[in-house]
């Protein structure tokens, strides 16, 4: 049976998997089977035939799967016990890896017969933590339905998303390992981290420590080598890669906060002096970039990409010193555009050739920063959607991040107690799906849910996050299954999804209230009103 047919029968009989995202490709029986034993979980082989961070993964979902008695060492072993999940993995490479740039990485292959034999087959660790994320919701009701069932299935796009700001407000390690386990549950794959801006740099220098403790919020409030490290490899055992930011030249107050270095940047701003930009035209400047990327690769050296950001880059505020002109003059920059670009190619230059890093670089781009790129550089696209036409001409591959409606921080208002956009819905979050303008040269990779922090903390974190990022999980792996599925049952599956979450004690947002959770296709007929209206004329 080939790919397409497998996704129409999955689509026939959504009404009985509720899975989430749903999987692409579904094969499926009609028995059910009950998981009589509580220790429900047996894998069939040796412990020392993993290594250690797949054992790890394996001993994590032990945990999700069964009760707090069950012991994890006792569940490896062959069984031939009646109501026992008897699993067999079939992993191509013990390879551990720290970031994906195919779908074919993260795809899998599931079987389970009559008797609970599970067979999955991946090509890594990535895989499998799909594959078992989908055992995991299968069995969450202590059985297991249309069996025999067979699913195969591969993620749409390699990159999807959410954006982390500990910048405004410091998120502990233990904040970010947690929210690591949120996206396994959704099958999110990228924790983009925004690590510094203005306001704090929380990330501990070794030559410029001073920048880290005159911007910390509090004595512990900084990360040191060991947390990054920590995190990263957290992230790396449960199929999550982490994306490090930081901003320069703009978004850096927090550099030239310490007499030593306030020589080289500019605090701008018209009433509240909160806003930084370096000089790019003082060889200091670079002399501090220089230490200080060489601090963030050894911070980061495993991981598979940096953003160096580079947006809300203030021009006017390069006006203050007349040096700036006379450089420019000198130097054949005829505008602060150009100026920028030269900052960029200097640190690039830094990053590449004097540090020898090979992690590709992104960048934030929207219309206002259409600064040059080179082929391998990556977009990140935080414009609006209807600007996207602007960067239709570049060969990059892209990540959209679309001001409307992905920013989920919009809608609670600014640092300042002032409105700030509108909430976006996980209803419109529903209807956006990742395209771009005809003729264009881009290719999306991916998508991203930013959550900036000015007004979010470890208090709101989750309930900001969820359930909006669940919908665009789904949207960023499987976005055809809306081109069939009732919207009714999508809500359906977004309020199991809510459950399944609050039951692993995340404080999410609800979808909705209890009406229409118990009366859904009565709440939720269609998605919009024009959709409803076409519905009565049809009737």
């Amino acid at each position: 049976m080939n790919l397409f047919v497998l996704f129409l029968f999955c689509v026939i009989f959504h009404n009985v998997i509720s899975l989430m995202p749903m999987p692409k490709a579904i094969q499926k029986g009609e028995q059910v089977v009950k998981i009589e034993n509580k220790c429900s979980l047996r894998y069939q082989a040796t412990e020392d035939q993993y290594p250690d961070f797949i054992l790890e993964l394996l001993e994590h979902f032990h945990t999700l799967m069964t009760p707090k008695q069950c012991n994890f060492k006792q569940s490896f072993g062959f069984s031939n016990d009646l109501g026992v999940m008897k699993v067999f993995m079939q992993i191509e490479s013990f390879e551990q890896l720290y970031g994906v740039e195919t779908t074919n990485q993260e795809s899998y292959r599931l079987d389970i017969d009559n008797e609970l034999n599970v067979y999955i087959q991946v090509n890594n660790h990535w895989g499998l933590v799909r594959a078992l994320n989908t055992l995991n919701q299968l069995s969450e009701k202590g059985e297991i339905h249309d069996l025999p069932l067979t699913i195969e299935d591969e993620p749409t796009y390699s990159y999807r998303g959410i954006l982390i700001d500990s910048a405004r407000h410091f998120l502990s390690v233990q904040l970010i390992e947690r929210t690591i386990d949120s996206l396994v549950m959704n099958s999110m794959n990228t924790v983009h981290w925004h690590i510094t801006d203005d306001e704090s740099f929380p990330l501990l220098l070794t030559e410029y420590p001073g920048i880290t403790h005159s911007t910390k919020y509090s004595e512990n409030s900084y990360y040191t080598i060991n947390d990054t490290t920590r995190i990263v490899e957290y992230a790396s055992k449960r199929g999550v890669q982490i994306i490090p930011s930081f901003d320069s030249p703009g978004h850096s107050m927090s550099w030239g906060m310490t007499k030593e270095l306030a020589d080289i940047m500019m605090m701008c701003g018209s009433t509240i002096k909160q806003y930084g930009v370096l000089d790019p035209t003082l060889e200091k400047t670079y002399q501090v970039l220089e230490s200080i990327l060489k601090d963030f690769y050894q911070m980061f050296k495993k991981v598979k990409f940096v953003n160096f950001a580079g947006d809300e880059v203030s021009k006017t505020c390069w006006d203050q010193r007349p040096e700036i002109k006379v450089f420019m003059q000198n130097n054949n920059i005829n505008d602060y555009f150009e100026l920028q670009s030269y900052y960029r190619r200097r640190q690039k230059q830094l990053w590449k050739d004097v540090i020898k890093a090979e992690q590709d670089i992104i960048y934030l781009y929207r219309k206002e920063d259409n600064l040059p790129l080179d082929k391998e550089d990556i977009i990140h696209w935080w414009g609006d959607t209807d600007q996207l036409p602007f960067v239709a001409d570049k060969p990059n591959r892209i990540i959209l991040m679309d001001y409307f409606p992905l920013f989920i921080d919009a809608g609670f208002g600014n640092a300042f107690g002032n409105p700030y956009s509108v909430y976006h819905t996980w209803k419109e979050i529903y209807k956006w799906t990742p395209s771009l303008p005809e003729g264009s040269l881009n290719t999306i990779i991916g998508g991203e849910v930013p959550l900036w922090g000015e007004t979010n903390n470890q208090n709101t974190h989750f309930n900001k996050l969820y359930m909006r990022t669940s919908v665009i999980a789904e949207t960023l792996w499987n976005p055809k299954v809306k081109e069939t599925e009732k919207f009714a049952s999508f809500v359906k599956r977004l309020i199991q999804m809510e459950d399944r979450m609050t039951k692993q004690g995340f404080p999410v947002t609800p979808v909705t209230h209890g009406y229409c959770r118990k009366n859904t296709e009565l709440c939720f007929p269609v998605l919009s009103e024009e959709e409803q209206k076409e519905q009565i004329q049809t009737e």
